[in-house]
């Protein structure tokens, strides 16, 4: 790896698309039975993109289009917005919706999230507010329904968000999923190789049917909300599928109940899915929530999977509130991961 770095220091950042590094990947794939190829390589273009954005208990959050799944924390959380909730964020009138929504906007991203140029509907329609209140209709706001969308919650990602004195926010994430990605290192360059294509399906009317120069979903999605315009939040988590979720429980947290972004993401977690390769899905919830909750959900319908008190499968949430009458910026970072929250 050591060696790597200093080739593209020699070289610059092209030696991994059309030079040195280049040619040893593409060997490595020919060796390995792969589809990559250096014409592949040199064709990879990266993409200024517009985010898309809802509305949100006063704020405007935005997360990033197609081919990630910002849409769908974009989708749970237009959904949520105007649903009556419980008086805090584990009453069980607030957990019920906000799975509910998760399991309306699931389905939309199983049948329509893929590459952007492969997609069968415009991204700006899943998020349009007369669709968004169609999808709310179908919440019921005393039991749970069935869903179809299958979860799955592992991954390697790591998130950090940053902001200086001037107004400029960074939010960033970064994945070669599966824990180890593919598991495959190129020969001599310390390289791992990603498996992403784990979303592509085989079934070839699927959103995401695997296709030549074609990309598949990915569940990465840093996120910000800004008020009147300026910076507001800006945060982001690891978790995979759960990611979305994620987003939905600490931005609910934090703009529906005046949480502290810490608060916010200490806040016990649920997640919703078919768990550890299973078929039925569940609530996964950790063991923290009260028992209330979790007797009325289950009296709900809900399928309740108590876990540990700080689980991994929540994701690793870390996040930066903004106080604009202050200048007071707040920062959180998860216990359930190694992290920090510091400024200088």
């Amino acid at each position: 790896m050591a060696q790597t770095l200093r080739t593209i220091v020699r070289e610059g950042p092209d030696s991994f698309y059309t030079g040195t590094l280049a040619a040893e990947i593409a060997a490595f794939f020919e060796r390995e039975e792969g589809l990559i190829t250096r014409e592949d390589l040199a064709a990879q273009r990266a993409e200024w993109v517009t985010p898309l954005s809802v509305p949100f208990a006063g704020l405007r959050i935005y997360e990033m289009p197609p081919n990630t799944q910002g849409v769908t924390a974009l989708q749970m959380l237009g959904i949520l917005d105007q649903l009556p909730l419980g008086n805090d964020p584990l009453a069980p009138q607030t957990v019920h919706p906000a799975v509910e929504a998760k399991k309306i906007a699931f389905a939309d991203r199983a049948a329509y999230l893929t590459d952007p140029l492969h997609m069968r509907v415009d991204p700006a329609r899943l998020v349009d507010p007369t669709y968004l209140d169609q999808r709310r209709s179908l919440v019921d706001l005393q039991h749970a329904q069935n869903t179809g969308a299958p979860g799955s919650f592992t991954g390697d990602t790591i998130y950090l968000c940053a902001a200086d004195r001037d107004g400029n926010v960074v939010s960033l994430i970064q994945s070669n999923y599966m824990g180890f990605g593919s598991s495959l290192v190129v020969d001599g360059l310390g390289i791992v190789l990603q498996n992403r294509g784990a979303y592509f399906s085989l079934d070839p009317q699927a959103a995401n049917a695997l296709a030549p120069h074609k990309r598949t979903l990915h569940t990465l999605i840093p996120s910000m909300a800004l008020k009147d315009g300026k910076p507001a939040m800006v945060f982001g988590s690891m978790g995979g599928d759960g990611q979305a979720q994620t987003h939905l429980q600490v931005y609910t947290a934090s703009a529906r109940f005046g949480l502290n972004i810490q608060q916010a993401i200490e806040m016990p977690r649920w997640i919703h899915g078919a768990q550890y390769g299973g078929i039925e899905e569940t609530l996964l919830v950790e063991d923290r929530f009260p028992a209330a909750t979790l007797e009325t959900l289950r009296q709900m319908g809900h399928t309740v999977q108590v876990g540990d008190a700080w689980l991994p499968t929540m994701g690793y949430a870390q996040g930066i509130i903004f106080d604009p009458a202050t200048g007071v910026m707040q920062g959180g970072s998860d216990p359930r991961a190694e992290g920090i929250a510091a400024g200088w």
